[in-house]
């Protein structure tokens, strides 16, 4: 190996113990495998963004697929944090003044690969319950919503990092427009 690769190998190494360090020496109240600053650093849309850009129609008459901002969740918890909250009201928002041309909302549960399947089965109902309640307690016609629970079945993110199984603990929102 020639010695700026290895001094690049070498310091890729070194950094990646400091970010373990971070990792494990989180303050009290977060924990090693959720931490907020790492969980929304990426691309995906944060709770607070309300909605992601609509598909264009290929074909005149065909069904727009929208995808709302996702609904996270801590590890083994089916609360709505106060994050969660405000991208449900972005979500009603939405929901209710595009009604007339909604011919359906999906709402897919998922959780990461933590627990036994059976146990992450419920709490995915547990955490899609919650979801559906507040969407319905806020005016969305339940003759819309349908539930999907994946639990860890159908991840949308790999399970073996942190940030992976933080992205899957949650309720995907999606409307299906005429």
């Amino acid at each position: 190996m020639s010695p700026p690769r290895l001094t690049n190998l070498v310091a890729t190494l070194i950094s990646g113990l400091f970010c373990a360090a971070a990792l494990a020496s989180a303050p009290p109240g977060h924990s090693a495998n959720h931490l907020s600053n790492d969980l929304w650093a990426s691309d995906l849309p944060t709770p607070n963004e309300a909605i992601q850009a609509e598909r264009p129609d290929p074909i005149p008459g065909a069904f727009k697929y929208v995808s709302l901002a996702p609904i996270y969740f801590d590890h083994n918890q089916y609360s709505l944090s106060r994050d969660s909250r405000m991208a449900l009201d972005a979500a009603v928002e939405y929901l209710i003044k595009n009604e007339r041309r909604i011919k359906r909302i999906l709402l897919e549960g998922f959780t990461d690969s933590r627990a036994d399947m059976a146990y992450n089965d419920t709490l995915s109902d547990r955490r899609i319950d919650r979801v559906r309640s507040y969407l319905l307690f806020h005016g969305v016609n339940a003759n819309l919503l349908v539930t999907i629970p994946n639990g860890e079945r159908a991840p949308s993110d790999i399970n073996w990092t942190p940030l992976g199984r933080a992205r899957n603990r949650q309720v995907a929102i999606h409307a299906i427009l005429w």
